[in-house]
């Protein structure tokens, strides 16, 4: 068995920092070190660490707070073990997280990036969805979406960031999938693994979507610039639809509504974006509630699925 780093960035989570570290901690998988990576947090973070008396567990303070890609990095570099895990502070893992994912190194050849798995989401303790995760995940799949979500459930060789660099911490937006895209842009791997059961639990309570339409603009540009070729029509779409959804959160109708009108006119075929399109004719609390209806049905789907 492979030795593991698990990396928790955290920033002022102190209430629920222990839940993950404990998870994390709790692995079948013995060979791990589990580091804390504290992004500046001012909420006595580093007491709730200093609580363990477990010599696997190690805690990195930033001084400042450079963000959560920023914190990964810090981690990266302190970690000893052959893969890396990465695990959100106020996420758990199951206790066979890392045994199924490095059972799913092994059962790959020399070519896989990286390995996720499905989780479920969780709202005030209740499990309201569960994602499902795809058996691999090629860079042309990554061109129509992207299916493995955020860097909480992955695990990735230590080699790989040798490899293709760390991640980037001054990508104001989509930086997970921009990661992805590199990875399985380069010679040396071609596939990212999925394990379909579901072994992260993400809490949601209290969880914020950006705010920020121009910064998630300004990082999808900077996708498309970096890996334009390879991302199709209906990707591009579904960034202009983000956007336009993050002017609603704000409020802002007609900007939401030409953002919507520029999904449309990248994806002409995509009848999603027309429906969302005359939603935002009557109001933003009209386009977040179909939003929200489809996202309601794609749960319902996945459940009978």
């Amino acid at each position: 068995m492979s030795a593991t780093s698990i990396v928790i960035p955290t920033y002022n989570r102190a209430p629920v920092l222990g839940r993950a570290i404990d998870s994390a901690l709790a692995q079948t998988h013995d060979d791990l070190e589990v580091i804390v990576v504290d992004d500046g947090s001012t909420d006595g973070t580093d007491a709730v660490v200093d609580a363990y008396d477990d010599d696997r567990l190690a805690y990195v303070a930033t001084g400042t707070n450079g963000g959560a890609n920023a914190a990964r990095n810090r981690g990266i570099e302190r970690a000893t073990g052959e893969f890396v895990s990465f695990l959100d502070s106020d996420d758990e893992l199951a206790p066979t997280h890392v045994e199924r994912a490095l059972e799913a190194f092994r059962a790959g050849s020399s070519r896989v990036g990286g390995v996720y798995t499905a989780y479920r989401k969780r709202r005030d303790g209740d499990v309201y969805d569960r994602t499902r995760a795809c058996e691999r995940v090629t860079l042309e799949d990554l061109g129509r979406g992207n299916p493995i979500g955020g860097f909480s459930a992955t695990t990735f060789p230590i080699d790989a960031f040798d490899t293709v660099g760390t991640l980037d911490e001054d990508l104001p937006a989509a930086q997970d999938y921009e990661f992805y895209l590199r990875l399985l842009a380069s010679e040396e791997f071609d596939e990212i693994r999925g394990v379909s059961d579901a072994l992260v639990d993400r809490h949601t309570d209290g969880e914020r979507i950006g705010t920020d339409p121009e910064r998630k603009l300004e990082g999808y540009r900077r996708v498309l610039e970096r890996h334009g070729r390879r991302i199709r029509r209906r990707r591009r779409a579904e960034f202009a639809a983000n956007v336009a959804f993050v002017h609603a959160e704000n409020g802002r109708r007609e900007p939401a509504a030409r953002y919507l009108e520029r999904a449309i006119a990248i994806d002409p075929w995509n009848g999603r974006h027309y429906v969302y399109y005359c939603a935002a004719g009557v109001s933003c609390r009209a386009l977040l509630a179909v939003r929200d209806a489809k996202s309601r049905l794609a749960v319902y789907a996945n459940r009978l699925g």
